[in-house]
């Protein structure tokens, strides 16, 4: 069975080629614009795992990545950025991401982040 993916970027062309990558090997079940909207795709469709982008309005991913650690089932959480400081990967690691792809390795990384988060292994792209 194929994992269930939700991916929420607010820029449209990003979010387009996020969901090719993932659906090489995944299931891209919703997409979102922003933090809120990606809380409501997540709570209906129940995915295995959420790609968020970092910087988004309303709610950022490591907002969104927060309010998920609240839920009893919540899925596994890989952020997207151009950020590679290291003191927002571990903003984005205690808010309960376990991934952190920079945008710029997205078709490197992208999948290999997915696996290790949904089988429970954190990932950060390499520098």
């Amino acid at each position: 069975m194929k994992l269930r993916i939700v991916v929420a970027d607010d820029n449209i062309a990003f979010l387009a080629k996020l969901v090719s990558v993932l659906a090489t090997e995944f299931e891209v079940v919703s997409t979102a614009a922003d933090g809120k909207s990606a809380l409501e795709c997540i709570r209906l469709c129940q995915p295995n795992v959420v790609v968020l982008d970092l910087e988004m309005p309303g709610l950022n991913g490591i907002e969104v990545a927060k309010e998920l650690t609240k839920c009893p089932s919540s899925p596994a959480v890989v952020i997207c950025s151009v950020e590679h400081a290291p003191e927002i990967i571990e903003a984005a690691r205690q808010a309960g991401a376990l991934g952190y792809v920079f945008k710029s390795r997205i078709a490197e990384d992208l999948i290999v982040a997915v696996k290790s988060v949904a089988g429970g292994q954190s990932f950060v792209s390499p520098r």
